[in-house]
């Protein structure tokens, strides 16, 4: 790698701005804190904004160039442009990316115009154009990669020409919050998905059922088919035309009583990933989940549907490391948490 940016030895005690005055006299004060603010500044190969940083005789200080700054503001920026539309970003590295989803976002355009529990309601112009996961993590993962290349380049590294998009692994339901996996290349996402079960060794969900199941924990078994005109999944416990094996195991972790109705809390876990699956099974056993009018639920105490992915729990395709992620239940779950009984 070529050295990069000017290098100073530090002569004498001194704040850092006093001393970058001194060292850059041709440039003009505004122009030397514009370099310190926008993080071109290392002291001892640590970025360092601070202007009234102490520094020491005998320290080290690099002042990089433009570009470089500029690349690491930028992907900044990704990052936080990600967290302002209410996405966190769980797990990240070259290959994979997990992130936790708010309640109210889809994963991905599907070109479905109905809403969550709205029936046959046409969803306005407005709403279809609304951004979805897939494509904030789109924007994030390629203005990331982007300003890597330019620093890569800057510094005199070999750039990586890998392809970094984003492809969907697996997804949850608009109305669903919680943890979804990505990966940032096709090579990634097929080896995840040809070997789901071997890969991934857990997935929980947490929602609040109406009702009390009758039994504490069991485990629902059946096909799956999806009217094609209501985009509704039904349940049988036969195998039918187009129908997909579905299985879910559950366990009650407690109840809550709000106003004269009696809700509980369940885990739930998937042995296989069905659309709406945990949906319908819930509503199979008689105890939908909670807000979920499509699937014959009465009541939206929290003004959403009560159901969050938790956990995740995968082999990580390339190094077998195995990569736990978990979610807290969300802030719109607080009128649940505050009345929960055992």
């Amino acid at each position: 790698m070529k050295n990069i940016g000017q290098t100073f030895t530090v002569t004498r005690d001194s704040s850092l701005l006093k001393y970058l005055f001194e060292i850059l006299p041709g440039q003009s004060r505004t122009s030397v804190k514009n370099i310190l603010s926008k993080g071109q500044v290392l002291v001892n190969n640590v970025p360092e904004t601070a202007f009234d940083k102490p520094l020491f005789k005998g320290d080290s200080l690099v002042i990089l160039p433009k570009v470089i700054s500029m690349a690491r503001e930028s992907r900044d920026e990704a990052f936080s442009s990600v967290t302002a539309a209410g996405v966190q970003i769980v797990f990240e590295d070259d290959h994979l990316l997990v992130v936790d989803k708010p309640s109210g976002l889809a994963t991905i355009a599907t070109g479905n115009r109905r809403k969550e529990g709205q029936g046959n309601k046409k969803v306005p112009k407005e709403t279809r154009r609304e951004r979805t996961l897939y494509s904030i993590l789109y924007d994030y993962v390629r203005t990331t990669v982007k300003a890597q290349r330019k620093e890569e380049k800057a510094m005199g590294l070999e750039l990586d020409r890998t392809s970094k998009k984003v492809w969907i692994v697996h997804r949850i339901d608009r109305g669903t919050s919680g943890l979804v996996l990505f990966a940032k290349d096709e090579r990634t996402k097929d080896l995840l998905q040809s070997k789901w079960k071997e890969s991934v060794n857990e997935r929980k969900y947490t929602a609040y059922l109406e009702g009390v199941p009758n039994e504490p924990e069991g485990t629902i078994e059946s096909w799956l088919t999806e009217n094609p005109k209501s985009l509704k999944m039904s349940s049988s416990p036969v195998e039918r035309k187009d129908s997909q094996h579905a299985v879910t195991h559950y366990r009650t972790l407690g109840t809550v009583k709000l106003e004269k109705y009696l809700f509980t809390k369940t885990e739930f876990s998937l042995e296989t990933g069905r659309k709406n699956q945990i949906r319908v099974h819930a509503q199979s056993i008689g105890h939908p989940v909670t807000g979920d009018y499509k699937y014959g639920a009465e009541f939206d105490p929290i003004r959403r549907l009560a159901l969050h992915a938790s956990t995740i729990v995968f082999r990580h395709p390339y190094t077998g490391e195995t990569i736990r992620c978990e979610s807290p239940l969300p802030s719109d779950f607080e009128r649940f948490l505050k009345n929960e009984q055992r």
